[in-house]
């Protein structure tokens, strides 16, 4: 009998970002996808971590739809979320398009706070609070609703339990840090997967791309092949960026991207640290100078590939976030 190979694989995201839980679902029906062809056994790790599209964002709920009318239009607005609701048919989840938006710094605690007590765990919360605000339209700073998953995957005992340490500051300090940890490795868009530590695919670039990811790396790891060239770029986000950018060092190859989210920074990004090779590039949001207008988080642009409608409106698309050459 084979034995079982363990692949690893460090997803950032925001979850204010529709494509992070575009991506992750793609990533998990990709992996279903991969057992079936592939006989020998497979054990995936994945572990979520945090990235703020925008700091500035309030913990006071503001409608989406209200907020996307106001800054695109509402025939504009409605071919964004229609877009999207597609997208997410695609893969089986019923997006939601209206409901409230706040900031992600709490459910962001949630999260690493299972990674500590209960990592086996923490995707399935994940999940859950992504669906909380895509699905079900709730706030992401709702405690209530985040305090309930807490309690379902056993991290509190009631919510009670859960509300009293949302008031508290547990897991602030390691999640804050680990931001800057993102901007450190360089990352400017979500979602950014990191497998084995090496290779690197950002964004949600559809589920027989991930496939092909994963058989790459398969075949890199048993071939131990150099790193990369880049190919492919596709959908992103970005944001605007009104601080320095520390120029990268040790910045590997991109293998592929997809969609992505955006961020909002308010200042300098922190030095850098080594990244992983990039292997594909994707719909994303990102922190790249000079993006459009993202229509899922304030100050934030989206680059939307194909036939699809335009939502920027600061003209010209965000560079994606990787160069593209031919595939080989």
């Amino acid at each position: 009998m084979a034995a079982t190979r363990t692949l690893k694989v460090d997803v950032t995201s925001d979850f204010l970002c529709p494509f992070c839980l575009l991506g992750v679902r793609q990533l998990e029906l990709a992996i279903e996808k991969y057992r079936e062809r592939d006989p020998e056994p497979l054990n995936v790790e994945i572990c979520m971590r945090p990235f703020q599209l925008n700091g500035l964002i309030s913990e006071l709920p503001m409608l989406r739809s209200e907020y996307g009318e106001k800054k695109f239009g509402a025939e504009r607005w409605k071919c964004v979320c229609d877009s999207l609701a597609a997208k997410f048919k695609s893969v089986g989840i019923d997006y939601k398009t209206d409901g409230s938006m706040s900031q992600s710094h709490l459910a962001h605690r949630l999260t690493e706070y299972a990674g500590q007590i209960k990592p086996a765990a923490q995707l399935a919360v994940a999940m859950d609070v992504f669906n909380l605000y895509h699905v079900k339209g709730v706030h992401l700073s709702d405690r209530e609703g985040l305090a309930e998953i807490g309690v379902q995957h056993g991290l509190f005992s009631d919510k009670e339990d859960g509300l009293a340490w949302f008031f508290g500051t547990a897991c602030d300090h390691e999640v804050k840090k680990q931001y800057q940890t993102a901007q450190r490795m360089g990352i400017t868009g979500v979602p950014f997967f990191v497998f084995q530590d090496k290779y690197a695919a950002s964004g949600a670039m559809g589920v027989d791309e991930f496939v092909d990811i994963l058989c790459d790396i398969q075949k890199r790891e048993t071939d131990f092949k150099a790193s990369p060239t880049p190919f492919r770029s596709g959908e992103q986000c970005s944001v605007d960026d009104h601080g320095p950018q520390a120029p990268p060092s040790q910045k590997p190859a991109i293998i592929q991207a997809g969609e992505q989210c955006p961020i909002q920074a308010g200042g300098g990004h922190c030095p850098p640290a080594p990244q992983p090779a990039i292997i594909q590039t994707g719909e994303h949001c990102s922190t790249r100078p000079g993006g459009g207008q993202c229509p899922l988080a304030p100050q934030a642009g989206i680059i939307q590939a194909g036939e699809q409608c335009p939502i920027q409106t600061g003209g010209g698309h965000v560079p994606p976030a990787a160069a593209t050459a031919a595939a080989s």
